[in-house]
């Protein structure tokens, strides 16, 4: 029993020094900063407008549902990021997934208190984009969050929930770079696949009924719609339940599988560099 309480207690430890270790990293590039502010303003901005713009025009959809998603998606998104598929990538191609073996921890505490660091950082950074963006949303009387406290918990509990689906798909991903050396193009398009399927090119609420079924049922929605959707406050309690069930299965699933591939693929591991 008390073996099991320092394993806990070392694993916690491990995992906030590294955490606060890549945060530090994070800070030291202050000079993006204001690039990294620009560039959500822009992109949420043109988002908005698409989509504000498609929902006056059609008629389907309630404008300050979508302005409102893409302002909360400036938070939302920055807590579920995973960074895995490009840096455990970069990490098995050029040999330094070696290091990470041979530490007496598992690497994925490593790659999660990278993402955690990176993460909070991050989250800080995108503030001053998601205030403009809820006051001016505001003033134009699009904002429909009114921040309930019920919501806010289950929605902290579906990021978390979203965020282990999305550092296991990407844990997942990178480990084809034990199979196949050239991953710039497949890492391009597994970026487009989650990002058209997770929500954020298109609004889970603007798919046609075809797709619906479709996207509820893949993991991807859960890294990134889902807390919005349930932050937004239009979501009944029986769709918010099997979202929730839906996402937990594919926890599972994806930690069994990723657990099989790994035993797998780490044979594969010759450790060059290129």
């Amino acid at each position: 029993m008390k073996e099991k309480i320092n394993q806990k207690s070392n694993f916690k430890n491990i995992l906030k020094r590294i955490t606060k270790m890549f945060f530090a990293q994070e800070f030291m590039h202050k000079e993006q900063l204001l690039v990294w502010i620009i560039a959500d303003i822009i992109k949420i901005a043109g988002l908005c407008f698409v989509w504000a713009a498609s929902a006056r025009m059609t008629g389907n959809m309630d404008q300050g549902y979508v302005i409102t998603y893409y302002v909360m998606m400036i938070l939302v998104g920055k807590l579920m990021q995973d960074i895995t598929p490009e840096n455990g990538v970069r990490q098995i191609l050029n040999g330094k997934f070696s290091n990470s073996l041979l530490k007496p921890m598992s690497y994925l505490t490593e790659y999660l208190g990278s993402n955690m660091g990176s993460n909070f950082f991050r989250l800080i950074v995108s503030i001053p984009a998601f205030g403009l963006g809820m006051y001016i949303t505001n003033r134009l009387g699009f904002w429909i969050v009114d921040f309930n406290p019920y919501l806010i918990l289950l929605g902290l509990f579906a990021v978390v929930l979203g965020f282990l689906i999305n550092f296991l798909l990407g844990n997942i991903f990178a480990m084809l770079a034990f199979y196949n050396k050239n991953m710039e193009g497949m890492r391009i398009f597994y970026s487009n696949i989650t990002a058209t399927f997770s929500g954020e090119y298109i609004p889970f609420v603007a798919l046609p009924l075809v797709a619906l079924f479709t996207v509820q049922v893949l993991p991807f929605r859960y890294t990134l719609s889902f807390p919005i959707e349930i932050l937004l406050g239009r979501m009944t309690n029986y769709d918010i339940g099997l979202g929730f069930l839906i996402g937990i299965v594919w926890l599972i699933a994806l930690y069994i599988i990723y657990s099989i591939f790994f035993k797998i693929s780490i044979k594969k591991y010759a450790a060059e560099g290129i």
